[in-house]
């Protein structure tokens, strides 16, 4: 399995997986701590595009951090920056702060700086940003300024903040993201149909809760398998790429939405995701 650019309206080769996303840092908060050097390595080793989620500190630098603050992932957090937002957080005081496990100690959020000079060293390399609370104008300066547009996906539910980054950025990928109830992922799926995917180049859709009490091997899935199926073939014939974010899964829950064509993924869950995909493709081997 290889991670490729989506670069054609055509159904992607069977046993490819295409631009898949390691999400929170690469590590999911799962597998490796998420949003640390570690954690992003460990994203892109397994093939996926590391997911940062750029928050801004109290001295403006722009950081990768899922949350307002670092009460969940902080280690051994210091009790003056306990409920205390990032906004309020200078990057000095950050790189105080362990976000490791105790496995993987003395690990620090990045700078988005810091990512793009990675980036910029292995052109190869592919990243999501999940916007959260930088300007878009901050960010685009940065990008241009290592030249990693091409390597860098931006991920929002506003389609109007992608289409102004399009415009500020053109050589970027733009990814709507839609969550909500089944009813707010279709009805916004159909208005990005409608509208013909301006300024979008990705759709993910969150396949939302899965039911344990359905048997293995079945759609598991809230949101309908049929729906997906359609929502596939009408992004191939726009040439944008479709992709599904599983919160939970096993092997057989991988391989249903597999069957369906469906070849880009976001996980949480990184190492487990390519094995589920190795025991699907290394069954139809003949």
């Amino acid at each position: 399995m290889i991670c490729g650019l989506f670069a054609a309206a055509e159904a992607p080769r069977p046993d490819k997986i295409i631009l898949w996303e390691a999400h929170r840092g690469g590590g999911g908060g799962y597998e490796m701590p998420e949003s640390c050097c570690l954690s992003f390595e460990y994203g892109w080793l397994h093939g996926g595009r590391p997911e940062a989620d750029v928050n801004l500190t109290k001295d403006g630098v722009m950081v990768s951090l899922h949350d307002s603050n670092l009460n969940r992932i902080g280690r051994n957090l210091p009790e003056q920056f306990r409920d205390k937002p990032i906004s309020e957080i200078t990057w000095a005081e950050l790189q105080t702060i362990d976000i490791g496990w105790d496995a993987y100690p003395n690990q620090h959020v990045p700078s988005m700086e810091m990512l793009f000079k990675r980036l910029q060293q292995f052109p190869d390399r592919h990243m999501i940003i999940d916007y959260k609370t930088a300007s878009l104008e901050q960010l685009a300066e940065l990008i241009h300024r290592y030249g990693v547009g091409r390597q860098l996906t931006l991920a929002s539910w506003n389609r109007q903040l992608l289409r102004e980054m399009k415009k500020l950025v053109p050589e970027i990928r733009t990814k709507h993201w839609l969550g909500g109830s089944v009813k707010d992922i279709m009805d916004e799926f159909h208005v990005d149909q409608k509208e013909n995917f301006e300024g979008i180049t990705e759709v993910q859709l969150h396949l939302n809760k899965l039911d344990h009490a359905k048997a293995l091997g079945t759609w598991r899935y809230e949101l309908p398998r049929d729906f997906a199926a359609e929502a596939l073939a009408v992004t191939l014939k726009a040439d944008v790429l479709l992709q599904v974010l599983p919160w939970e899964f096993e092997q057989a829950d991988i391989a249903a939405i597999l069957d369906v064509g469906i070849r880009s993924f976001a996980v949480d869950y990184p190492h487990k995701f390519t094995q589920s995909c190795a025991v699907y493709f290394g069954g139809t081997w003949q």
